[in-house]
């Protein structure tokens, strides 16, 4: 989990590089930037100095040289040009605050970057980013509560940032509540089905789905709800107790010969299934969400059946592997309808 939880922190101090206020400075920061992206932080210092000796008070030349000094674990440094970005106050300073956080942060001062996030939330509160990045110091701090806030108002502003859907599903997983855990990691596994953060993401969602039944031999098999760590209303025992019975299930003789993703696809959309039906009953950030985004997502049957393969992707299947190649149609088909659904 926690290697996981580390690869997440990058995400957001990889920015985009505006044009700069001259020809003469853009050339110098251009420079600097390529010998970055190559991992020439040297060289890249050396050119955003050139752009900054023509002036100093640039905000991208300084904001571009705060992000190599950090990639030069030169934290300090990273901060003093942070903040003249922000003492500027005219371009580049959303990110600057969480360039100074992200520093802050890796000097093991996170009270001091949660105070950097806020103050720049104040100003930005639309930039999705700042919230990720409290969000995720916060949850290095076990400051749970926090942490959630964070990534609800995040990820309202942008659905499609993956990281938020995965740290919100570690940090269910923490604190026990499986069905909200599983309900964050399925929007991941959509939106990052492949790689090693999508592997680790199955493995803690297979692990959430069998958490709930004991198999004591071949023929008597326990069935129970997991402890959560702190109370909640938000109705979801029943299907607590629906994913103890659909893993339970798996030995029935209908299920033998389905492979361990056919069995994943076919308990993913019976417990969303369930969750669509219980959602007129019940409201709040999670069902409003997610629960009634699966349940628009489920009327569809070709969006249906390309969720089901995606989030399936890191089973390494054969036949899903071959499915995805396939109907390459269907899956971006499922990703402009996701651009374009509005969620509450």
């Amino acid at each position: 989990m926690i290697k996981a939880i580390q690869t997440i922190i990058l995400v957001g101090l990889f920015f985009s590089h505006a044009p700069a206020q001259n020809n003469e400075i853009e050339n110098y920061v251009g420079k600097g930037v390529e010998l970055h992206d190559k991992g020439d932080y040297a060289a890249a210092i050396r050119e955003f100095q050139k752009a900054l000796s023509i002036d100093g008070n640039s905000p991208l030349a300084n904001f571009e040289i705060a992000n190599t000094y950090f990639a030069m674990k030169e934290y300090e440094k990273a901060i003093d040009h942070a903040d003249k970005v922000i003492a500027l106050g005219t371009r580049y300073v959303d990110q600057a605050y969480i360039a100074k956080g992200s520093a802050l942060d890796m000097q093991d001062k996170p009270q001091e970057a949660i105070k950097v996030y806020q103050e720049g939330i104040k100003h930005y509160p639309r930039n999705h980013l700042l919230y990720y990045n409290l969000a995720f110091t916060s949850y290095t701090i076990k400051e749970d509560d926090q942490t959630e806030e964070a990534l609800e108002k995040g990820l309202k502003l942008n659905p499609s940032h993956a990281s938020s859907h995965l740290l919100m599903g570690y940090l269910m997983s923490d604190m026990n509540d499986r069905v909200k855990s599983l309900l964050a990691l399925y929007n991941f596994l959509m939106l990052e089905p492949t790689g090693e953060r999508a592997k680790e993401a199955l493995a803690l969602v297979d692990q959430e789905m069998k958490s709930g039944v004991v198999r004591e031999n071949d023929k008597k098999t326990s069935i129970y709800i997991p402890d959560r760590k702190t109370d909640s209303t938000d109705n979801f025992r029943p299907a607590d107790f629906w994913l103890s019975m659909l893993e339970a299930g798996k030995n029935l003789d209908k299920n033998k010969d389905k492979s361990d993703a056919e069995l994943f696809m076919q308990n993913s959309k019976a417990f969303l299934g369930l969750l669509g039906t219980l959602k007129k009953d019940n409201t709040g950030f999670w069902w409003n969400y997610y629960v009634a985004f699966y349940e628009e997502l489920f009327k569809d049957k070709n969006r249906e059946e390309a969720f089901s393969y995606l989030i399936s992707a890191s089973w390494d299947d054969k036949k899903v592997m071959a499915w995805i190649k396939k109907n390459k149609n269907k899956v971006q088909d499922l990703a402009k309808w996701y651009q374009s659904y509005a969620r509450e």
